[in-house]
C-alpha cells in the first residue's frame, strides 16, 4: 500500500479534517464572498451526503472541520464533492490556474471522550488569534461557525451553477451569474457530549472558551510585546503568497483526552489493518472471494458497506459516562 487506508476502530466516528492549499499558498484568503462559497459549498455538499458538522475554522493557507459521517465512503464523496467546488471557486476568485487543494485531506479519528471533543472546537476556534491576527475569535474575517454555535441557527451561503450558467451564456440567453446562484443554509450540530443541552447552555459555554481564548491571547501579545496584525492586514493580503518555507508537522492519527483511550484506538485500528492487509494480499495473489473488513475500499473492488448502515439508518455510539 502506497498510504494507509481510511479505516474507523467504531461505527460512525467523528473525524477531524485538515487540508492545505498548494504550496501553503494564501488562496483561502477570507472575503465576504468567499465566506459564503465556503458555507454554500459544504451546505450543497451536505444535501447530498449525511454529514454532521461540528466546527471548524477556515485560515487563509488550509483549513479544519470536526464532521461525522455514517460511513468513511460518505466522508469521502462529502469532502470530494466540497474540495472540488471549494478549489473551483477559489480559482476564479483568485484568479488561479490549477487545483487548490493538490494533496488528500488528513483525517484523523476523534474518541468519544467529551474532552476530546471540546479540544477539537476549542482548537478550531483559536485560530486567528493564535497566529497573532486577531485577538478574539469573533474578530475572525474568516469562516469558524461562531455565529451558528452562540446563535444555533444555520449559516447562509450560496452555491453557483457553473455548468448551468454556461449552457445557457452558450445558448446567448440573457441571463446573469446570480440567475444560477442558489442561496443555501448550513446546520451546525451541536457536539455530541452537549447534544443533550439546551441552545443557551450551549452557548454559554462556547462563549466561556471565547473569553479563555481572548484572555491567553492578551496576556501572550502583553508577555512579548506584540499586537495582533489585525483584520484590515489579513484581508488585504496576496492570495498568492506563500510561506518561503512551509512548516509541516506529523498529523496525529488520533484525537484522545486519555493515554488508554489513545492506546485502545491504535489497537483497535492495528487490528483491522492488519485483517485489510492480508485480503489485500490474497486478493494480489488471486484469490477472488477474499473478505475485507467493513468500511473499507479494497483496492479495485466496490466499497465494503458496513451492516449498521445496510440497517438504513445512522447508528450513534453511546457516549462514555
Amino acid at each position: 500500500m502506497s498510504r494507509f487506508p481510511r479505516l474507523w476502530t467504531r461505527p460512525n466516528a467523528g473525524v477531524a479534517i485538515t487540508n492545505r492549499c498548494i504550496q501553503g499558498r494564501h488562496l483561502l484568503k477570507p472575503s465576504p464572498r468567499l465566506n459564503k462559497i465556503i458555507i454554500g459549498a459544504l451546505a450543497k455538499a451536505q444535501e447530498k451526503y449525511p454529514v454532521e458538522i461540528y466546527s471548524g475554522a477556515f485560515m487563509s493557507s488550509h483549513f479544519h472541520l470536526h464532521i461525522q459521517a455514517p460511513t468513511v465512503k460518505i466522508q469521502a464523496d462529502f469532502m470530494a464533492h466540497f474540495t472540488r467546488k471549494l478549489s473551483f471557486e477559489t480559482g476564479v476568485l483568485y484568479d488561479w490556474k490549477t487545483r487548490t487543494f493538490p494533496d488528500r485531506y488528513h483525517s484523523s479519528e476523534v474518541s468519544q471522550e467529551p474532552e476530546a471533543q471540546i479540544r477539537r472546537l476549542v482548537y478550531h476556534l483559536q485560530h486567528g488569534a493564535k497566529e497573532g491576527l486577531v485577538s478574539s475569535p469573533l474578530d475572525w474575517s474568516g469562516v469558524n461557525f461562531l455565529d451558528a454555535l452562540i446563535t444555533g441557527e444555520p449559516l447562509k451561503g450560496i452555491w453557483i451553477d457553473r455548468s448551468g450558467y454556461y449552457r445557457a451564456s452558450r445558448r446567448d440567453e440573457n441571463v446573469t451569474l446570480e440567475d444560477f446562484t442558489e442561496h443555501l443554509e448550513l446546520p451546525i450540530a451541536p457536539l455530541p457530549c452537549w447534544a443533550h443541552l439546551s441552545q443557551e447552555s450551549r452557548r454559554d459555554l462556547v462563549l466561556e472558551i471565547i473569553r479563555e481564548i481572548e484572555e491567553e491571547t492578551a496576556a501572550h501579545h502583553a508577555a512579548n510585546g506584540t499586537t495582533p496584525l489585525g483584520v484590515k492586514a489579513v484581508l488585504a493580503g496576496d492570495p498568492h503568497d506563500y510561506p518561503k518555507k512551509l512548516k509541516k508537522s506529523p498529523q496525529p492519527q488520533f484525537h484522545a483526552f486519555r493515554k488508554k483511550i489513545r492506546q485502545e484506538m491504535k489497537e483497535a485500528y492495528s487490528l483491522i489493518l492488519a485483517a485489510y492487509c492480508e485480503a489485500s494480499k490474497r486478493l494480489r495473489a488471486g484469490e477472488r472471494n477474499v473478505e475485507f473488513p467493513e468500511n473499507s475500499f479494497p483496492p479495485g473492488l466496490p466499497f465494503v458497506e458496513p451492516t449498521w448502515a445496510m440497517a438504513g439508518h445512522l447508528m450513534r455510539s453511546p457516549e462514555p459516562g
